[in-house]
């Protein structure tokens, strides 16, 4: 079983299993994998929850960018490492073309250079092809909720890579507020947690994170707290 903790938005730690929400919408899934056994044995491991559907498969980049386009999925679990189009760069495309769309690498490369390239790519999470089904579904369910989830064996190279960036970036400063509540998501807060530790309505914590994510050029709550640590704006 996989295991996980929470740094930031990313969650490294063990997984645990949640229980089902009756009637809960089902997170519609795409499956990218040059190999149809690999796409196999990740239809059959989401099979296994009620909380997923696999509506669609690609194999390779090109075809996944289309299909993307076509079915507008909730999660793409996509391979790194196919011919022609690699999966980051399909990751960015989709992400242009399906901008809700949440992607989540699966792959054997837990190199420096795979991981730095699929941060700036802005994927939701980064899983090795050993991580069980559990792991999965959780990956997608974070994902989902603006989470993102990387597997713990590449945490030590994760850390490094993020706080890697060029502090001297051009960002737009923040104002108080908005370092006040980006650094209680950076910790892990929801929503709801950052609005009762502050006095503040949940509805306002949401718009000013919608003013985060424009000043900082984020697309969602990982990457704003990626590029933050980066900054020196959280720790």
């Amino acid at each position: 079983m996989a295991l996980f903790w929470r740094i930031g938005r990313w969650r490294i730690g063990r997984s645990r299993r949640r229980g089902h929400v009756a009637h809960a919408p089902q997170i519609r899934a795409m499956i990218v994998d040059d190999h149809p056994v690999t796409r196999e044995g990740l239809r059959t491991a989401l099979g296994l929850s009620d909380d997923v559907l696999v509506v669609g498969e690609a194999a390779s980049g090109e075809e996944a960018v289309d299909r993307a386009r076509e079915l507008s999925p909730d999660v793409v679990f996509m391979d790194v490492r196919m011919p022609g189009m690699s999966g980051i760069e399909a990751t960015r495309q989709i992400l242009q073309v399906a901008p809700e769309t949440k992607v989540i690498l699966i792959t054997i490369d837990e190199s420096r250079g795979a991981i730095s390239q699929a941060i700036q790519a802005g994927v939701s999470g980064y899983l090795l092809k050993d991580a069980s089904a559990d792991a999965l579904v959780d990956a997608a369910r974070n994902a989902i909720e603006g989470n993102a989830v990387i597997h713990p064996q590449l945490t030590r190279t994760f850390i490094e890579e993020v706080r890697m960036g060029d502090s001297s970036s051009d960002t737009t400063p923040l104002s108080k507020r908005e370092r006040e509540i980006l650094q209680r998501v950076a910790d892990g807060a929801t929503t709801k947690q950052v609005a009762s530790d502050l006095g503040i309505s949940p509805h306002t914590v949401k718009t000013h994170l919608e003013r985060i994510f424009e000043k900082l050029g984020a697309n969602d709550r990982a990457q704003a707290v990626a590029i933050a640590i980066r900054t020196g704006i959280v720790h």
